[in-house]
């Protein structure tokens, strides 16, 4: 059988195709950052978040919480505080004696989790964030999560069934310390006696009777 021959390039369908012709110099880049700037001002003076603000919340959300860590240093259950207190506090004496870092951008944070790591309690998590409604509206929500359980799925591998509780969600304008203290106090309390319990279950009953629910999802086992 004979070698099937290759057909030849196409010829470009007009002159012009043949020889394209130099771009015209629009000073591309340079009107391309003044959009961008003018984009960003624009998107600024449309409610832009109160970053001093915030920055205040997140500096009591993290003293409460490295309070917490303490109290539950002295019966020997371990959680970990992101972001790390490394990053927001200077110690003089180590855990109780500290002030806040002046270089760490508190305004900058937009979640500050406490991370329980003891054996059989990995993925019991309190987590605050600020996030935006479809209304474009700053929250802040808290919510405590857990693990229910674990299952194999062919594809992913072991996947952990995570659960959350809802404590507290309100505008980021409108949030009430003392509202949020006293969610906060109830969740700490009951994980504290659990701990000394030696079972989450009482802690996960109280929640799911409590608190609405949050959202129910899979993640992989080798994740925090």
């Amino acid at each position: 059988m004979a070698k099937r021959k290759s057909a030849p390039p196409a010829p470009p369908a007009t002159p012009d195709e043949a020889m394209p012709p130099k771009l015209a110099d629009d000073n591309f880049v340079a009107t391309l950052r003044e959009e961008l700037a003018r984009s960003q001002k624009t998107a600024e003076g449309k409610g832009g978040e109160d970053l001093a603000h915030r920055g205040e919340l997140n500096k009591r959300l993290l003293q409460d919480l490295w309070e917490v860590h303490n109290q539950f240093e002295q019966i020997s259950v371990h959680l970990t505080v992101e972001p790390s207190q490394t990053l927001f506090a200077t110690f003089v004496e180590y855990p109780e004696k500290w002030s806040f870092r002046d270089s760490f951008d508190f305004g900058a944070v937009k979640t500050i989790e406490l991370h329980d790591r003891t054996p059989g309690w990995v993925g019991f998590t309190l987590r605050f964030w600020f996030y935006r409604t479809p209304e474009g509206v700053a929250h802040l929500r808290g919510i405590y999560e857990w693990c229910e359980g674990e299952s194999y799925h062919k594809y992913t591998g072991w996947m952990r069934m995570m659960n959350q509780a809802v404590l507290y969600d309100t505008r980021e304008d409108d949030v009430n310390l003392r509202d949020l203290h006293a969610a906060l106090r109830d969740l700490v309390v009951r994980w504290y006696t659990a701990h000394l319990e030696r079972s989450p279950d009482s802690l996960i009953a109280h929640l799911k009777e409590k608190f609405p629910k949050g959202v129910t999802y899979a993640k992989e086992s080798y994740r925090d």
